[in-house]
């Protein structure tokens, strides 16, 4: 539940909020808002999953009226267990990029920095091939009515070389099928694939995975 609490929160209420985290640099993926009523008042609190709780802090803004405070911890027994498992995960990683994204993960997710989640991925991508490939994060938002705030996913597949050398004859083939597309039949320019093609295909680097 993105927006927890018995007052309800209004689509103006949450751009507002998010505008201020935005300008304070808290990014909203592992975030959820709270309204609070109290006093004939309303309040706002910003649940941060981390593994650890820091001291309640305010945020200022001067687009909100009522008080919004930032409260780190959330979901901080899940996360806990998670980067328990990760750090044991480490111990088996292949290469020192591996090991270096999984202590960016639990980095991020005791901390609640999202910008160390970030780092994390810049390394993941690099990590070409792998035999064994994961995914952890708050990273599916597309169940938040606003798109932005994430449920946390985590996945881990290993790659069948079989399949994966089955899908590198199709890339090798490339230029055969994308004559064979209808924008590219009877097409003369561009080595008879198009103008809509690239002159030269540069195929991803890619396996075919079975997750759980």
């Amino acid at each position: 539940m993105y927006y927890p609490g018995r007052c309800k929160i209004t689509p103006q209420e949450i751009q507002t909020i998010s505008h201020t985290m935005e300008q304070q640099r808290i990014l909203p993926e592992n975030t959820r808002i709270e309204k609070i009523e109290k006093d004939g008042g309303f309040s706002y609190q910003v649940l941060q999953a981390s593994v650890q709780t820091t001291t309640t802090r305010e945020l200022e803004s001067t687009e909100c009226q009522a008080r919004i405070f930032v409260k780190t911890g959330d979901h901080s027994t899940e996360l806990s267990k998670i980067c328990a498992e990760l750090r044991e995960a480490a111990n088996h990683a292949a290469n020192a990029t591996q090991r270096h994204v999984i202590s960016q993960y639990i980095k991020s997710f005791e901390t609640g920095d999202l910008e160390v989640y970030r780092d994390s991925q810049r390394a993941w991508v690099t990590d070409l091939s792998p035999r064994v490939e994961n995914i952890f994060g708050f990273v599916e938002s597309y169940r938040d009515p606003f798109g932005i705030r994430a449920e946390f996913e985590g996945l881990v597949a290993i790659s069948d070389p079989e399949e994966t050398k089955i899908l590198a004859k199709l890339v090798e083939h490339s230029d055969t099928f994308i004559r064979r597309l209808p924008w590219a039949v009877g097409a003369t320019e561009n080595n008879g694939k198009g103008h809509f093609e690239k002159s030269l295909f540069e195929p991803p680097d890619f396996t075919s995975i079975h997750g759980r």
